[in-house]
């Protein structure tokens, strides 16, 4: 029986691949050749990065992922991943591949050998494992609200001693991250936020003073128009994209001391929230 909801999702998988083959992978490819094909970071960009890390706490020992005890009220927005966990990674890799690769030049410039680093919304841990190569005396935490991601991305680490798993709610983490991370990071997880407000005050507890946020998603609002019907009907738990200039504001108003959004490839980029170095909270 024909399903509109699943011919939604083949025509997003569709669109992700002919955009990245179109667009990404050219205007990347570009780029490194010296042809500038994106604007110039905005705002106040990281101070005070690379600095001595936390190094390794959560990973030591190894260990089975930390599951939930208890449903999640944001649980139902995960289902979806839940079943696509072990064919997710495949699907979504020649879109992610070229954005991933523009950030990680930028995030491994504030990354020192030890520092100890979250990966909000992990999903099948493919970036979260090239991270943890950067890290090799300190760690890389994966979290995701979808139980069967976590299971995935753990399975897919097991080669690795320096990262380790944890099934929450970007908007609730446990309280033993409180001060606990160097940088946190989210790669193409920021729109199925459904309280970004709340996401951005709790990692900004997360973080060490100066610690670094980083947000891989789109921005410009002319890509957010285009996109984001598609994504509205078959993007599971999709709940809408931010503007560079939204961004900025969110984590303002989170407490972060300086913001930056720094464009990647054409329609996405990189948000970036810096605690303050003074800060106690």
């Amino acid at each position: 029986m024909f399903d509109p909801r699943h011919a939604a999702q083949a025509a997003l998988v569709a669109a992700l691949w002919g955009y990245s083959a179109g667009v990404l992978y050219p205007a990347r490819a570009l780029g490194r050749g010296g042809l500038r094909v994106v604007g110039p970071p905005a705002g106040d960009e990281p101070v005070g990065l690379p600095r001595r890390g936390l190094g390794p706490r959560f990973s030591q020992g190894g260990g089975e992922p930390v599951l939930l005890d208890r449903p999640s009220e944001h649980g139902s927005l995960v289902e979806e991943f839940d079943e696509w966990a072990d064919f997710y990674e495949p699907l979504v890799r020649p879109f992610s591949t070229p954005i991933f690769d523009e950030a990680l030049a930028v995030i491994a410039r504030h990354l020192a050998p030890d520092s100890r680093v979250l990966d909000a919304g992990c999903g099948p841990g493919r970036e979260l494992k090239r991270v943890a190569e950067l890290v090799p005396d300190g760690e890389v935490v994966g979290v995701d609200l979808a139980a069967g991601m976590v299971e995935a991305a753990y399975q897919s680490a097991r080669s690795f001693d320096n990262c380790a798993f944890f099934q929450a709610d970007v908007g609730d983490l446990p309280p033993r991250f409180r001060g606990a991370f160097d940088v946190v990071y989210s790669c193409l997880a920021h729109h199925h936020y459904p309280d970004p407000a709340r996401a951005a005050t709790g990692i900004l507890r997360c973080l060490r003073p100066g610690g670094l946020y980083c947000v891989i998603d789109p921005g410009p609002a002319w890509f957010n128009a285009i996109s984001a019907p598609l994504g509205r009907l078959a993007d599971p738990g999709w709940i809408g994209w931010q503007t560079p200039e939204q961004f900025r504001e969110l984590f303002s108003a989170a407490g972060f001391s300086r913001t930056c959004w720094v464009p990647l490839l054409p329609g996405l980029g990189l948000a970036l929230g810096q605690k303050a170095f003074g800060s106690t909270s």
